[in-house]
């Protein structure tokens, strides 16, 4: 994420009925997250999209998954299964299973303010026995490893091999039953006598030619084996790939005890390939401009999906290069990137590092810190916590984004902040043609800002010339400064507590 960005999942409402649903085994699917090395397993059908989808980068199949009854079942002798998810305020950003409902009861009870309750039913399965482990007929277990760190992830799976592989890792078994594998849950094998039902999901609907998309079979009935059409696999997996564009339909059946279930079909789009993608870079540092032996980031924003990034003077495979210098001086950074229709010109930026902190820009004197990203002029955004150098957006400091709007600038766009996975934090958002500059209001622009927002997300429309429809004007040629605070201006205080992070997106469309 990068933040997990999974955190964002929070907001899904979990629409339960009160009215008891058709038995039906699912699969709970595993995903991990390199960067935060966390684990995540969900068996919505909503956030399996979201996740296969992309809209939660970093997050991808583990290719592990295990039987559940959906939510709502309530199948005899079953319990639901409650899921916490763990506030960042907290130091957390993970999320916690429990198929005990005392379980679930002292979370709640114990961390109110640490473990945020998102439901009592994600879906369901058996409890085992709690002196012995034993799982009840029909089902196996489920363990659970927990990370041990102050981030508090844990992992759920019925594969004994990757268990002992966890705890060989350092990671705790957690459960019930003597002896070192404790069972925590256990998981369904089996549904009746019906054959396997599917419904096929793909990491992406819509590919380019060339590159590669993972199909998933999803069915119920715990299938032994499974026949695709269109695509070559014998397992509940399959990818496949397109040298030309067009629909193309794959479909899946399994196989179980009971029979092989109907066909269901997914169709791919795939499209031809992009034009190589143009960059732009935006520079972000604690000062302005950086001082030898700091940090100052750049940031790629690049059209057209890249699949990789081309660095000159700064290190780095992806869109964030953490730029430094051992002398002062002016030294130029560029950044190119690729994707299958090739590589794409080079954004060049020059930074003028500087021996020792140069003077506060505008009325950032007046503030304990201050954060300043040179934006340019691109379609992007920028999370504050990309930016891990201390102080960073600090609690009581400012944020400001220089925006820099070309001569040849014309129509009209949006910016906006909002909140990046913590507390929700009341901001004070300013535009001025001055870093900092929080002073009254003065229509003019010359003696304070010209235009302000509050609120926890603040959005602001602007076009290109004079303002109109309610919409800012910005002048073709000039450089503007949106200022961001932590400040609720209904008690005249800041608003983000000093032992946290209150961390910010700010995101742009351009003409």
């Amino acid at each position: 994420m990068r933040l997990i960005r999974i955190a964002a999942l929070v907001a899904i409402v979990f629409a339960a009925s009160s009215t008891t649903l058709r038995a039906a085994i699912v699969s709970a699917v595993e995903y991990y997250d390199a960067a935060l090395d966390h684990y995540f397993v969900t068996a919505l059908p909503n956030e399996i999209d979201a996740l296969d989808g992309g809209q939660f980068p970093g997050w991808v199949r583990t290719g592990l998954s295990f039987n559940v009854y959906a939510m709502g079942s309530a199948i005899p002798a079953s319990t639901p299964v409650c899921r916490f998810y763990g506030s960042p305020a907290a130091g957390l950003d993970s999320h916690f299973y429990s198929a005990s409902p005392l379980e679930c009861q002292q979370v709640q009870q114990r961390f109110p303010n640490a473990w945020l309750l998102e439901s009592l039913d994600v879906f369901e399965v058996f409890l085992p026995d709690t002196t012995t482990g034993q799982c009840p007929s029909g089902s196996i277990p489920i363990y659970r490893a927990w990370n041990q760190r102050p981030d508090s992830n844990h992992r759920y799976t019925t594969d004994l091999g990757v268990m002992q592989t966890m705890l060989a890792r350092g990671y705790a078994a957690e459960g019930y039953g003597p002896g070192p594998v404790p069972t925590a849950m256990c998981s369904p094998t089996s549904v009746g006598v019906n054959a396997p039902v599917c419904a096929p999901s793909a990491t992406d609907t819509s590919p380019f030619v060339g590159t590669t998309v993972t199909l998933f079979a999803n069915c119920t009935g715990n299938p032994s084996s499974f026949t695709w059409t269109g695509c070559s696999s014998s397992g509940g997996r399959c990818d496949t790939t397109s040298d030309a564009p067009g629909t193309l339909t794959y479909s899946v059946a399994g196989t179980n005890a009971s029979g092989t279930g109907n066909p269901a079909a997914i169709d791919i789009h795939w499209r031809g390939l992009p034009a190589a993608p143009v960059c732009a870079m935006t520079i972000t540092s604690n000062t302005v401009p950086p001082v030898v032996g700091s940090t100052a980031l750049l940031a790629a924003a690049c059209t057209n999906a890249p699949t990789s990034y081309n660095w000159t003077n700064c290190s780095s495979g992806g869109a964030l290069c953490a730029a430094q210098a051992n002398s002062a001086g002016l030294q130029n950074y560029s950044v190119s990137a690729s994707n299958g229709g090739g590589t794409g010109p080079s954004a060049a930026r020059a930074v003028s590092w500087v021996s020792s902190a140069p003077p506060a820009p505008g009325l950032c004197s007046q503030y304990p810190t201050y954060l300043f990203s040179d934006f340019g002029w691109a379609n992007t955004e920028l999370f504050s916590r990309d930016f891990t150098d201390s102080p960073g957006f600090a609690w009581n400091g400012v944020w400001v984004v220089k925006l820099s709007v070309p001569a040849n600038a014309s129509g009209g766009g949006q910016f906006s902040i909002a909140e990046f996975a913590g507390p929700p934090t009341a901001r004070e958002l300013t535009v001025s043609r001055m870093p900092c500059d929080f002073r009254p209001d003065d229509p003019s622009g010359n003696n304070g800002p010209f235009a302000r927002g509050e609120g926890i997300n603040v959005a602001k429309s602007f076009v290109i010339g004079a303002s109109s429809g309610g919409k800012i004007g910005l002048a073709a040629g000039v450089d503007y400064y949106v200022n961001i605070r932590n400040w609720d201006v209904t008690s005249s205080q800041i608003s983000c507590d000093p032992s946290i992070r209150c961390e910010a997106l700010f995101l742009i469309t351009v003409p």
